[in-house]
């Protein structure tokens, strides 16, 4: 499962820096050559161990598209929803709405094995300074709730100045891009096009960095385990690296400029493996011994099994409705 949102995921991200890249500069070239260029880049940095450095500029980053597409909410909500007047909105609640909420569901907030990639990253950090469960807990909630936050922001900038215009998104790259970046544009002003292709950029950017390393390394950590292996080898995860890298790059060029479709095509996936990494999730904490501080309660408990009953029943009403029905 890993493997095969390793280069799902990845092939989307890359695509979607590519886009965002092709479109500040000065001069044309195919997504393709785009995403090579954006993935070389990406394990340039990772093979160096710059990763670091650039983690602590993403979270700047991070912080000034927050700011930018809050300001942009606040804006498009003193100015009105962008619809017409007599526009109805369809309800959500129909059948027709499961394939847009699936999509939506997706990677919303983050893909639920980021569970796993935050582990192994930790277990990296403990290498170098202390880490304890308090401190991992903490740092994991605020990266997580913080994106949730940012999604529902995101979403309401969405709401406000498309839902009901009858604007159709642009399945190609460069198109979908230049609708991003409009999106801002048009609420805080065009003086911020550029700037805010430019931030979007270096946050997907960032996003794509560590999709392929976190990926890699739970491939690398799976390897160790099924050949069991003492400890895992930093030759193991590079080599991990370049093969998501390669296969995502085959992805792209299979799809060609078809952002949209790729992006859908990865996010339903994800919804489709999250019951089963939830499972595995659940199995692990319920099996392993730990320490009384670590073991969970009751209504820890009682809340995984409501998830996983609606993650499996939502599953199961997706699967009736896209094959069944």
């Amino acid at each position: 499962l890993s493997l095969i949102s390793a280069i799902v995921n990845t092939a989307a991200l890359l695509l979607f820096s590519a886009s965002l890249l092709g479109y500040f500069l000065p001069f044309a070239l195919s997504l393709p050559v785009l995403s090579a260029i954006v993935a070389a880049a990406c394990l340039s940095i990772l093979f160096a161990g710059h990763y670091k450095a650039l983690d602590g500029l993403s979270k700047i980053i991070m912080a000034v598209l927050v700011i930018a597409t809050l300001s942009a909410v606040v804006i498009a909500a003193g100015n009105g929803s962008a619809a017409p007047a007599d526009f109805e909105a369809p309800s959500a609640w129909s059948i027709a709405s499961i394939g847009f909420i699936v999509i939506m569901m997706g990677w919303m907030p983050a893909p639920i094995e980021i569970s796993c990639l935050t582990s192994l990253w930790l277990k990296s950090q403990q290498k170098e300074q202390k880490v304890t469960a308090q401190s991992a807990l903490f740092d994991f909630n605020v990266g997580y709730i913080g994106t949730a936050i940012l999604a529902i922001i995101f979403l309401s900038l969405g709401a406000l100045v498309l839902h009901g215009t009858g604007t159709e998104l642009k399945s190609s790259g460069i198109g979908f891009s230049h609708q991003l970046v409009g999106l801002y544009a048009s609420t805080i002003g065009e003086w911020s096009r550029y700037l805010i292709a430019v931030i979007a950029f270096f946050c997907i950017f960032g996003s794509t960095i560590t999709v392929i390393d976190g990926y890699s390394r739970a491939l690398a950590e799976s390897q160790r385990l099924l050949q069991n292996k003492a400890q895992g080898q930093r030759r193991c995860h590079n080599t991990w690296m370049i093969i998501v890298s390669a296969a995502a790059m085959g992805i792209i060029v299979f799809f060609s400029s078809a952002l949209m479709p790729l992006l859908n095509f990865a996010m339903v996936l994800a919804f489709m493996t999250t019951p089963v990494f939830a499972l595995l999730n659940y199995r692990l904490v319920a099996k392993t011994a730990l320490p009384k501080a670590l073991q969970w309660s009751r209504t820890m408990k009682v809340l995984s099994w409501a998830g996983l009953t609606y993650l499996f029943g939502f599953l199961a009403v997706f699967i009736w409705w896209k094959w069944l029905m």
